[in-house]
């Protein structure tokens, strides 16, 4: 299953970037299927199930999006009608960067730690720089689902202070 940006779109091979716990990874809004692919490959090796591997998956898209698209490109939605993922490869191919996004897994049966971080400016996540996406006015706007996402997946999702790196933790009911 793949989410996001369609496959094959990557502008590099992406086959060792995805090995161990540590992903050094460039800038390339390509590269974002396969590794919300691996990040649940890696899910499901350590047990967790299907459902509870789709939510999770989802709310890594979003945060690795965030962190290239908005994060290293800059790209800023100008509308409800734009699509990210094509503003960013437009960005893109118009100003290549060698900005990295730095991805660390810790994934055990019972508990997952994401640490995803770009080489941004960052945003102000605590002075409503996102619009709230439930909030009345909101409502329409795309904008701020991700992190909505993110926070309904993960137990905890906590930023640096500067706003370009996001902590992501969840531990597994025990049953």
């Amino acid at each position: 299953m793949t989410i996001g940006v369609q496959p094959g779109n990557s502008t590099i091979e992406s086959k060792n970037l995805f090995e161990g716990d540590n992903w050094p990874l460039p800038t390339d809004i390509g590269l974002i299927d396969d590794a919300t692919n691996a990040f649940a490959l890696r899910l499901t090796s350590a047990g967790w199930d299907k459902e509870e591997t789709f939510v999770l998956q989802l709310a890594f898209n979003e945060a690795l999006i965030n962190a290239i698209a908005h994060g290293n490109l800059g790209v800023v939605k100008k509308s409800k009608d734009d699509d990210l993922s094509k503003l960013a490869q437009a960005e893109q191919k118009a100003n290549p960067t060698d900005k990295k996004v730095y991805v660390t897994l810790e994934i055990e049966k019972d508990s997952i730690i994401v640490k995803i971080r770009d080489e941004g400016k960052g945003f102000k996540h605590e002075d409503g720089d996102v619009p709230d996406p439930t909030d009345t006015e909101g409502l329409m706007r795309t904008s701020g689902r991700g992190l909505l996402i993110m926070g309904t997946a993960f137990d905890s999702v906590v930023y640096n202070d500067k706003g370009n790196e996001v902590t992501m933790t969840k531990r597994k009911i025990s049953n």
